[in-house]
């Protein structure tokens, strides 16, 4: 063989090796720089938390969404992304299709733009929610098949890839929400086995009547939506009541404004939600990539930051730099300096401290704690309960405690009414 045939031959080697590496969708892997899907992997609920497949611990990322994909086009481009990651450090993006209330979208080209920033998230190794944003999906059933049926075979084998099948049902029977969604979820699971999140009635804020009446399907989530200038307390009430039952919740759509995007900022009220975000390892998305004059908007028409977009950023620059990812490789075993003793016994019931022991070189801040235990707990006397369900408790520090420093240990007691032979187990830890 010549020289030149030879030669043609390894380039012919090298363009089927590089087609079979990116495939029809136009993706390349992410490089091995460390990212959180990399870190994570898939997104898994394990009962009312969920996990990253790879760590097997619940997680937690945070992002943007871009806004409705027919009002606002020139957004939907890997520029975009590339700025919310390098820029903002956004950990995850969710792409809003625009449908009508009808089910039908308004613009079917607009799916190319989809496309475009679904694979570039996947190339730069964060999440990303491909949402039918629709406030009328149950009335079109097939055309979200359709469409999740497309999506699933493209990029369900992707770690990076959520599944939101109905952005906000308005105020209809969360019966009806049910219906459509055991329609859609077959579909999907066809090609991928990746999360699935499901809207509520009243705009997903109704996640109470969906616990009280779930879908009977694995890897379900359910959207939590709400605007902190409108919604206060009551709703994180309803979140509350829906995670002690047992539901993962994520955050898809969230603004720091009223709930028609507009009104002054609400710092007050946001720290709230956050904080309470962060307690309960919730995943989000803020509302919303676009220049639109309207105060939930993050950026200018000449793509300066608007008031929303400083604040987003400032939350975004605090949080990520500092999160377990950054290290690259995940600890399957973070909970093995957690020792427990029983410090009093009286035959019903017993007094209890957990000892948590911070071996590494660095400070666990904002940790969380969660652990099974199959006795009742009746009080803890140095930490802060979150959520109890069935035997799962999840617990955080008080403001002296909140923060483990390097080579130290902090005790948490508690009262429990069982036997002190009845030990806590799967210990979950997590912090900045």
């Amino acid at each position: 063989m010549s020289k030149k045939s030879n030669m043609a031959s390894i380039v012919l080697a090298l363009i089927v090796l590089l087609t079979a590496c990116i495939g029809s969708t136009g993706i390349v892997l992410a490089a091995d720089s460390p990212n959180p899907v990399s870190y994570f992997g898939e997104m898994v609920v394990n009962g009312n938390r969920i996990n990253g497949s790879k760590t097997g611990q619940p997680m937690q990322v945070k992002g943007m969404s871009f806004f409705w994909s027919n009002w606002s086009g020139p957004y939907y481009n890997a520029s975009t992304v590339d700025r919310m990651i390098d820029e903002f450090k956004v950990e995850i993006v969710r792409v809003a299709y625009g449908v009508t209330d009808g089910g039908t979208p308004y613009n079917t080209s607009d799916e190319a733009k989809l496309r475009t920033v679904i694979e570039a998230a996947i190339n730069r190794g964060i999440y990303v929610i491909i949402d039918w944003h629709s406030h009328g999906a149950h009335d079109n059933v097939d055309a979200a098949k359709d469409f999740f049926g497309r999506m699933a075979q493209d990029y369900g084998s992707y770690d990076n890839v959520i599944f939101e099948i109905y952005n906000e049902p308005k105020q209809i029977p969360w019966s009806t929400v049910k219906w459509y969604a055991e329609q859609v979820i077959p579909v999907i699971r066809q090609h991928s086995n990746n999360l699935i999140v499901v809207g509520s009635p009243t705009w997903s804020q109704d996640v109470d009547q969906a616990a009280n009446d779930r879908i009977q399907a694995d890897n379900i989530a359910y959207t939590l939506h709400f605007y902190a200038g409108t919604h206060f307390q009551y709703l994180r009430d309803k979140a509350n009541y829906a995670m002690n039952q047992g539901l993962a919740l994520f955050c898809t759509e969230w603004g720091s404004v009223n709930a028609d995007g507009n009104g002054s900022i609400n710092y007050n009220s946001t720290n709230e939600w956050l904080t309470w975000l962060d307690q309960n390892k919730i995943s989000w998305c803020n509302w919303a990539i676009n220049d639109k004059d309207e105060t939930s908007s993050i950026f200018y028409s000449d793509g300066s930051l608007r008031e929303a977009g400083t604040f987003l950023k400032s939350i975004f620059l605090a949080w990520v730099p500092y999160q377990e990812w950054r290290d690259g490789s995940p600890n399957p075993n973070p909970t093995e300096n957690i020792t427990f003793a029983v410090k009093d016994d009286w035959g019903t019931g017993f007094n209890g401290i957990i000892t948590i022991h911070n071996t590494s070189s660095s400070p666990i801040k904002n940790w969380t704690l969660a652990f099974d235990f199959e006795g009742q707990i009746d009080s803890f006397w140095t930490a802060n309960l979150i959520s109890h369900s069935g035997n799962n408790y999840v617990i955080n520090g008080k403001d002296y405690n909140a923060t483990i420093q390097a080579g130290e240990s902090i005790q948490l007691g508690f009262t429990a009414t069982a036997s002190s032979q009845i030990t806590p187990t799967n210990y979950v830890l997590t912090g900045n």
